[in-house]
């Protein structure tokens, strides 16, 4: 039985939390924060950090500044936020395959992907895109898999580093085709863009930066991963479509997170005032331009789709054969 002395201290410690969790709301933020990005400056993943940032900023009243800290397919800018003070200042913004495909890939990687971050938001899905060089005189999918299956050994494909997404995406085609492209990885997908327009590397799955390359010519989008066809790119037909559903295996999307242990209070207003940002006419169409999928999640549903995602990637990092580093 409690006595009152013990329920007063209860009850005094409770309403302490309260109080504290309030201030906290009503203070944050009372400096700028930072909005780190796994990629180099030029990647869809950066182009969404600069919408969320910008609108963002107004919403909180303090400036948001997007650091670029790309490498080491994204765990060098997630190391450094997972070791960042857990107050709100310091977010990151990454594609889902740093945190669900790189703990297949590293032996010894410095953080845990459930367990250093405070989901906060999904604020766009990505359709992977097949894009090839002109130069190989191909207009449509059903063109580029024969040639591809006659100088598979010759071709070659980019992507934004070893584990990557893109590279996984180029290990299921070469396995669901029957074709044997050789890898090029790159540091982001912004170079191996840049690779495959000048014509270093023959064709790449694109997280959607080459759309304005596709609308000139420089480059042709054969198939998208899917599920659905691209707004911006209506006239290219899914994987699905084409008879190969299988691709759609190389799923993504984008997560903005906090360092473990971030105040709830903090996590909530941040999800709720990225989520507004993100629904903006404006924003929405500027996401939708770059070849992604809007989208918005609370914090419960980015952390369950991210424990989905280690499971459905375990097996297809071993079918990629990736020695881990």
């Amino acid at each position: 039985m409690t006595t009152p002395i013990l329920r007063l201290k209860l009850a005094t410690f409770v309403l302490a939390s309260l109080l504290a969790a309030t201030a906290s709301a009503q203070t944050y933020p009372t400096k700028p924060v930072n909005l780190v990005v796994t990629v180099p400056a030029g990647g869809s993943i950066d182009a969404v950090a600069r919408i969320v940032a910008q609108g963002l900023g107004g919403a909180l009243g303090q400036p948001v500044v997007v650091q670029n800290r790309a490498g080491a397919g994204g765990t060098i800018a997630a190391d450094y936020v997972a070791k960042a003070p857990p107050d709100g200042y310091t977010l990151l913004i990454t594609s889902s395959s740093t945190l669900a495909i790189e703990p297949y890939l590293y032996k010894s990687l410095p953080f845990d992907p459930e367990k250093n971050f405070a989901p906060v938001i999904m604020p766009a899905r990505q359709n992977l895109i097949l894009v090839v060089h002109p130069k190989l005189n191909v207009s449509t999918y059903k063109e580029f898999v024969p040639l591809l299956k006659a100088q598979s050994a010759k071709l070659n494909y980019g992507s934004s580093g070893e584990g990557t997404l893109p590279h996984l995406a180029g290990v299921l085609f070469n396995a669901y085709t029957g074709t044997n492209a050789h890898h090029v990885p790159y540091k982001g997908i912004a170079p191996a863009m840049n690779a495959l327009v000048s014509g270093e590397v023959d064709f790449m799955f694109d997280s959607a930066s080459t759309i304005e390359q596709i609308r000139s010519g420089k480059l042709r989008a054969l198939a998208v991963i899917g599920p659905k066809r691209l707004p911006v790119l209506p006239e290219v037909r899914t994987f699905r479509e084409l008879g190969l559903p299988q691709m759609e295996a190389a799923r993504a999307y984008y997560a903005i997170l906090a360092p473990a242990g971030t105040p709830a209070d903090v996590v909530q207003r941040l999800n709720r005032d990225i989520a507004r940002v993100l629904r903006q006419p404006g924003s929405a169409e500027k996401i939708s331009t770059i070849g992604l999928e809007n989208a918005t999640s609370t914090p419960e549903e980015l952390a369950s789709a991210l424990r989905d995602d280690l499971k459905h990637f375990a097996g297809i990092v071993k079918q990629a054969n990736i020695a881990a580093q």
